[in-house]
């Protein structure tokens, strides 16, 4: 399998994704099931404040959703997997993206749309009882937290790493407010705007490559204050001054991004893939130092690969601030559907084959020399699994496109360095929409407080204290390192990120199958479709992920979380702890609701009947 043709690995995963949206998203999902309608207004129009609810440009809102969904996930997660081989991570990431993940973004987002731009926490309380939207939200809101503590951990350390990265981050937000005031504010056409932008965008990019901002000392801890403070104040500010217009910018740097991998993967289509398609189906990925257990590819999986299968985040994005911008229907297939399989291309196109292809290339250590010399002692030692996921996936990446170009080595070095910054262009998204997510979601929490003490409900519901809330909860988890013991006896300091990814992971993707349950009710019990295809269709894969994803996080449990120091037991532990009862009662509040819509369902038919 080592032998098989790059080219052949890529095209077969763009002609499953093109098959997936063309008879599975639009010929089943848009128009038999969710039967979406050009004509029917949506919440953009009807609830328009100009803050949060505010129609966009398909392509424009495609851009900040898959921004926003994206995030680290995609690229981490399946660079750590890695350590399974190519196969098995691969194979995950279609499945998930196709049965689970596409399934999921859409139908949370029309389920959202049609009720008013409310999140799928509500949705829940509209299909189940009241109190599951309360339980709901207790749950979504620590999955956000863990969201945020992982991001602030990834980001910082990889601005720390690659400064040029830091750089282009701090250069492309003035740009992108720029192109808002340029977009709303003026009377300049919508293309003469992108053109400008863009050109500052690439000459940025230029500029940052080339002279990259260093923080002296502590990069690490500075940049995850930095961090915190712009969630904060991006978070707050209206979506049209920095959301819209920067997530537009980053649609064209990640399309970009995405186009080089299919490019790159394809240029190499001839070239066989020097990574083992297995190397074992219970590696020793999670763990603490010499205390590393071996990790079942299942159930384990979910939490190692986060949003490049499927993530539940995506759901609270789609309810959160997606269905508040969609300003027709017809566009949520592209925007759910089609972002998800984008988010897969990312993963399998930029990660796991670009890995898979420098994994023992006769030139790749030459490369290393050239554009990474750091790391050639850790290559020699244990190959690309002796970097951490970052490094596998900036090297991996720059390689390949280098040898696309014709083996160019001051290319591959460029290319390696954009995907630095395509990655922080990924985390730095999904940073302040996890904020401004958060917010939501706590604010929701005390709309009952709001007939009973206003005052009250005023204080706690101001979305500056929110959104301060929310930062500072994940910034504790992500601040203090973790000092861990190695095999030989030595100790090491290492960033929580490495702590809380599967906490954040498997809480994540337990999440996803929850809100996939909450969709197939919704779609049972308010559009009616009841036959068993589509019922299956739905809920066969929510549960399979359930139980998955369920088994894993009691694995971890038991199995990792003892390893770890006792601040990230207390943290992640307990978080995800509470997160498993709150999934239980869910569960149950599921099926309560379930055998009341059947029920109703009996009544109806029964009284049709002549």
């Amino acid at each position: 399998m080592a032998s098989v043709p790059a080219g052949l690995i890529a095209l077969t995963v763009l002609a499953i994704y093109a098959a997936a949206y063309i008879y599975y998203g639009r010929r089943i999902l848009e128009r038999q099931v969710v039967q979406a309608s050009a004509s029917r207004k949506t919440p953009a129009y009807t609830k328009f404040d100009g803050v949060d609810y505010v129609p966009a440009n398909k392509y424009v809102l495609y851009g900040h959703h898959f921004a926003s969904i994206a995030g680290a996930g995609p690229i981490v997660g399946p660079a750590i997997a890695m350590a399974y081989g190519w196969g098995l991570p691969l194979l995950w990431v279609i499945f998930g993206n196709v049965f689970i993940g596409a399934v999921h973004d859409y139908l949370s987002l029309m389920a959202s749309v049609r009720h008013g731009g409310v999140s799928i926490m509500t949705v829940s309380e509209n299909v189940m009882e009241r109190k599951a939207k309360y339980v709901f939200l207790l749950y979504v809101y620590f999955a956000l937290i863990l969201v945020l503590a992982a991001f602030f951990s990834v980001n910082a350390l990889l601005f720390a790493k690659q400064p040029s990265a830091a750089t282009k981050a701090m250069i492309y937000m003035p740009i992108a407010v720029l192109l808002g005031f340029l977009l709303y504010r003026t009377r300049m056409s919508p293309s003469a705007s992108t053109v400008i932008a863009i050109a500052l965008l690439l000459g940025g990019i230029a500029f940052a490559i080339k002279y990259p901002f260093l923080i002296p000392g502590d990069a690490y801890h500075t940049w995850l204050l930095l961090l915190a403070a712009y969630s904060f104040i991006a978070s707050v500010l209206p979506v049209w001054y920095l959301l819209q217009p920067r997530d537009y910018l980053n649609a064209y740097v990640l399309w970009g991004f995405v186009a080089l991998a299919i490019l790159g993967s394809l240029g190499i289509a001839t070239q066989g893939l020097t990574g083992p398609a297995y190397t074992s189906f219970a590696p020793p990925i999670f763990g603490a130092g010499k205390h590393h257990v071996p990790t079942p590819f299942w159930p384990a999986i979910p939490l190692i690969i986060a949003c490049g299968s499927l993530s539940g985040f995506h759901s609270v994005v789609a309810s959160g601030t997606t269905s508040k911008q969609l300003a027709n229907e017809l566009d949520a297939l592209l925007i759910g559907y089609g972002g998800m399989l984008t988010e897969g291309a990312v993963s399998s196109m930029a990660v796991i084959i670009p890995i898979a292809f420098a994994w023992s290339h006769p030139d790749f250590p030459r490369f290393l020399q050239y554009a990474a010399p750091g790391l050639l002692d850790a290559y020699k030692a244990n190959g690309v699994l002796g970097f951490n996921a970052v490094q596998r996936f900036t090297t991996g990446y720059g390689f390949m496109v280098g040898e696309a170009l014709g083996g160019n080595m001051a290319a591959a070095k460029v290319m390696m360095q954009f995907a630095g910054i395509a990655l922080a262009t990924f985390v730095l998204t999904t940073l302040d929409t996890a904020t401004r997510l958060a917010r939501f979601a706590w604010q929701e929490m005390f709309d009952w407080l709001a007939d009973r003490s206003p005052t009250g409900y005023k204080i706690l519901a101001n979305k500056y204290v929110a959104s301060a809330i929310a930062v500072l909860a994940g910034l504790a988890l992500a601040y203090p390192n973790v000092t861990i013991i190695l095999p030989n006896g030595k100790t090491k300091i290492v960033p929580a990120f490495k702590i809380v990814w599967p906490a954040f992971s498997g809480v994540n993707q337990l999440l996803a199958a929850l809100a996939l349950l909450t969709s197939a009710l919704w779609v049972y019990a308010v559009l009616r479709k009841r036959d068993m295809r589509t019922n299956l269709l739905i809920q066969a894969p929510a549960w399979f992920l359930w139980i998955t994803v369920t088994l894993a996080l009691i694995w971890w449990m038991a199995m990792v979380m003892p390893t770890y120091p006792a601040i990230q037991k207390i943290g992640t532990g307990v978080i995800v702890a509470i997160s498993l009862a709150v999934d239980f009662l869910l569960i149950y509040l599921y099926v309560t609701g379930l055998r009341r819509a059947r029920i109703e369902a009996a009544r109806e038919a029964e009284a049709a009947r002549p």
